[in-house]
């Protein structure tokens, strides 16, 4: 708002303060005086325009001024009743005898008035001298109080500490204390019984002017406030509802200097914290005190309302909130319950109950870390170090806080907080604001899958609660629009996507479990991974535009610069946050000397597989798309899970994976496999475990499609060692595998990379199904015979038989991977022969098999049969 306009308003205000006072006069006879003798003048002169200045100056002497030319009015214009002064006249002699004030300012003359009266209880169209006086003196303290307190401190857009702004605060709340000492000398809240009103609307539009009408429009849009913290309708104020705001001044003029002066002051997570339980606890108090508690079932806003107000305050460059709208009032359902459309007293109870108990959370978390935090800060386990029950027994009241800060501090492996990153190295790299994190995360995600989840398979699961991949595909649906607006989603890749999350979420975090299902604290590590991801793809991205890398109009970056600078760029600020990846790299000590090695590279290939669904335009692969910030961080996400496995499976710290420690973490893949072995036959399944080896060993999952895939796959199920170490190199490729094969699986609509070469152009759209759902898959193909005989038929061979069978089919396999053979006279005969042609002359067996394998000759399906017979009898 303009200084002239606020030195105008300023002084129509302290004209309302005083407009009544007199009693009833209405129909009393006006007499007038002439403006003559030395007793009808003063001896100031009176400067409108100081009055802008009242927050950030001494204008005591122009307050004085203006009452002495109240009080000489009062003696020049009499009514019927010495003492007091009439509105019509004074609206009459500002506008002959003060042409400096303006015409629309004294058509708002009656609207100050009318403030006046709502402040006094008295007639609105009159002012006593007694009551020029009494705001006379409130105009002074005002003025002395704002000026040293309220301006200085309003006006500083310098940065200050925490204890500073405590200071500052400290300060405006003894000036409103004395404010609010002064106006309650004014305010009367004794009405007789009568309910004293006023209409904002009408207040506002009296000061609308051509230079006022878009803050005026503003003070319009957040008016839905006044019913929030004062109750009653939202454009009309009541003098009770004045009276409540008088007593809750102090708190509401500090939340909202914390608020103006929040990015200014210097916050560590503990100090934001106790800011914000502070005005939540004073907003809340104020909120719910007295008759406004009884408003569980009211309509307080709408969510209308509420993005209106939001974008008075965020520009629509930086975020176009009204493309958001939806998930927001999705969101306000989740954590609020209630429709999609209105906020009512009892869900922004639910609201602030959320974020007490967070809040204090926090601050408890904060305490607690602050007394263990010598043993805290080392890398040993908490169950080596600390014994919670010195806390416990002096702080029983922080029990359940505490219970929460020891599971944390016992089962979190990785946290961010004031990291950077995640530490992905061995020992553990803790701090206060990742515990609070991890708590935080918890608590949004348990509200989440309230909604989109359902109760957990695990009795003892945290939070109670999981989600499926098909129920995540139906939440990232019911949000596609927004985060393709996010650019955190490609067109039709919704489903991918879902099936993505999910598989990280399950399979690849430190507390990954068997139940197939992503539970509350498997779903937090994968948060607290992609915030670590966010928050390195963003440096990472600057390191090359800063190594002159070209990026095109997109904000994307070259594909040869990035591949030639991302393991320089990684080094020369997270080296620290990755000490074991970077020695499995045979990194040299300085950044600058790291050159691309072979493992680097392949590593770094494999990250970009897994990661990327569009790799190259629809071109044959010849053109390679340029890297995107959101390309930075699923890349990152790879490499961040590969870490994670590596920490959690490598008992020996030889950092890979040895074949026995391969072997124990297959218990946590094997779920994963289920989901591209859904569509295949009993027999298949049956094999899960030789597949999960086959992709450890080649990096690949065997294509059922191609008969020299499949037979190198057979190979191997003949060999009596299939284990195989893993390196990060393996981990990325096994994680690419499973997530291409689920994509495989996919029916839904295909994305077309060309469209990449103008992102701004790509339509934005969804096609979820009828009910929200992904569009299921091909039935599963089913054995209509069994294969018992074949079973029973091989079974019969001594050993010594069986092992020539082996090495006939091992022969046969070779045959097959260079080229599928129709005849049998083409392949090797002897034992192998014989066995293939008894089973093939069996009708009951050989339909079996053709439902099994329906691609090949008879004697490559037989062939194939046998030999997973063979590896299954082993």
């Amino acid at each position: 708002m303009s200084s002239n306009l606020l030195a105008q308003i300023l002084l129509l205000l302290v004209l309302a303060l005083s407009a009544a006072g007199c009693g009833d006069l209405l129909g009393t006879k006006v007499v007038k005086r002439q403006l003559d003798g030395s007793q009808f003048s003063v001896e100031c002169e009176l400067d409108v325009d100081k009055f802008g200045e009242i927050m950030n100056e001494n204008i005591s002497s122009q307050i004085r001024c203006l009452g002495e030319n109240l009080n000489l009015f009062i003696r020049v214009v009499k009514s019927g009743k010495p003492g007091y002064l009439s509105r019509v006249q004074l609206e009459e002699y500002v506008a002959k005898f003060r042409p400096d004030v303006k015409p629309e300012m004294i058509k708002a003359l009656k609207s100050v008035f009318d403030l006046g009266h709502l402040i006094t209880g008295e007639d609105p169209n009159f002012i006593s001298q007694a009551t020029v006086d009494k705001v006379v003196n409130f105009a002074l303290v005002f003025n002395q109080e704002a000026a040293l307190n309220f301006g200085p401190i309003f006006r500083n857009e310098s940065p200050v500490t925490y204890a500073l702004h405590q200071n500052h605060r400290d300060r405006v709340s003894g000036a409103n204390k004395a404010i609010i000492q002064s106006l309650r000398t004014i305010f009367n809240p004794n009405r007789a019984g009568a309910t004293h009103k006023l209409n904002i609307i009408s207040l506002l539009e009296s000061f609308t002017t051509d230079s006022t009408r878009d803050y005026i429009e503003k003070a319009r849009k957040v008016l839905f406030l006044k019913k929030v913290i004062l109750g009653g309708e939202s454009d009309v104020i009541t003098h009770t509802e004045l009276e409540k705001l008088i007593l809750n001044f102090d708190q509401l003029l500090l939340v909202g200097l914390d608020a103006y002066r929040y990015k200014y002051i210097i916050l560590k997570q503990d100090s934001l914290l106790q800011l914000l339980k502070r005005d939540v606890d004073d907003l809340f108090q104020i909120i719910t005190q007295g008759a406004l508690n009884n408003r569980d079932t009211e309509v307080l806003f709408t969510i209308d309302q509420a993005v209106a107000a939001a974008k008075l305050f965020v520009d629509v460059d930086d975020f176009d909130i009204e493309k958001f709208k939806a998930m927001i009032a999705e969101i306000k359902k989740i954590v609020m319950n209630g429709n999609l459309t209105e906020v009512k007293g009892l869900e922004l109870k639910t609201l602030f109950t959320h974020a007490k108990t967070l809040l204090k959370t926090g601050t408890i978390f904060h305490r607690i870390y602050d007394k263990f935090r010598a043993q805290l800060d080392g890398p040993r386990p908490v169950e080596e170090t600390i014994d919670f029950n010195e806390y416990r027994y002096t702080y029983p009241e922080h029990q359940t806080e505490l219970d929460q800060f020891e599971r944390i501090a016992k089962r979190y492996r990785f946290m961010k907080g004031e990291f950077l990153s995640s530490y992905y190295t061995r020992g553990f790299r803790r701090n206060a604001d990742g515990f609070f994190e991890i708590a935080l995360y918890e608590y949004g995600i348990k509200l989440a899958l309230v909604t989109f989840g359902s109760p957990s398979p695990n009795a003892d699961a945290i939070g109670g609660y999981s989600i499926d991949q098909k129920q995540m595909q139906k939440a990232i649906l019911k949000f596609e629009k927004e985060l393709l607006e996010l650019d955190l989603l490609l067109p039709g890749r919704a489903i991918g996507t879902a099936d993505n999350v999910s598989l990280l979420g399950t399979l690849f975090q430190y507390q990954s479990d068997t139940n197939k299902v992503m539970d509350i604290n498997e779903a937090t590590e994968f948060v607290v991974s992609l915030f670590s991801s966010l928050s390195i793809s963003g440096d990472l991205f600057k390191y090359m535009e800063d190594q002159s890398c070209s990026v095109d109009q997109f904000k994307r970056i070259d594909p040869t610069c990035f591949r030639a600078t991302f393991w320089k760029g990684l080094c020369s600020e997270y080296r620290s946050y990755f000490p074991l990846m970077f020695d499995a790299l045979g990194a040299p000590l300085r950044c600058d000397d790291l050159a691309g090695s072979t493992e680097g590279n392949l590593l770094l290939d494999r990250a970009i597989k897994a990661a990327r669904s569009c790799k190259f335009y629809t071109d044959g692969a010849k053109e390679e798309i340029p890297y995107a910030k959101s390309d930075f961080m699923t890349i990152l996400i790879a490499l961040l899970h590969a870490e994670t496995t590596i920490l959690r499976w490598d008992l020996n710290q030889n950092n890979i994976l040895d074949p026995d420690e391969v072997e124990r973490a297959y218990v946590i893949y094997s779920p994963a496999l289920d989901g591209f072995l859904a569509d295949k036959s009993p027999l298949i399944k049956r094999f899960k475990k030789q597949i999960f080896q086959y992709m450890i060993k080649f990096e690949m999952v065997p294509d059922e499609k191609d008969f020299g895939s499949i037979w190198k796959f057979v190979r191997f199920l003949l060999r009596f060692d299939k284990k195989a170490p893993a390196t990060r190199r393996t981990i990325v490729s096994l994680l690419g595998a499973i997530a291409d094969q689920n994509g495989k699986l996919q029916t839904g609509p295909s994305f077309d990379c060309n469209l990449l070469r103008d992102p701004d152009a790509i339509i934005r759209g969804s096609s979820p199904t009828e009910d929200g759902g992904a569009t299921p898959g091909p039935e599963p193909r089913v054995i209509l015979a069994t294969l018992s005989d074949t079973v029973e038929l091989v079974n019969s061979y001594t050993t010594t038989q069986k092992q020539a069978l082996r090495e006939e089919l091992i022969l046969f396999t070779e045959d097959m991977e260079r080229a599928p053979v129709t005849r049998i006279r083409d392949v090797r005969q002897r034992n192998l022969r014989r066995l293939l042609q008894r089973i093939a002359d069996d009708p009951k067996q050989l339909a079996s098999i053709n439902t099994a394998i329906p691609d090949g000759s008879e004697l490559e399906k037989v062939a194939f049969v046998v030999s997973l017979i063979l590896a299954e009898v082993e």
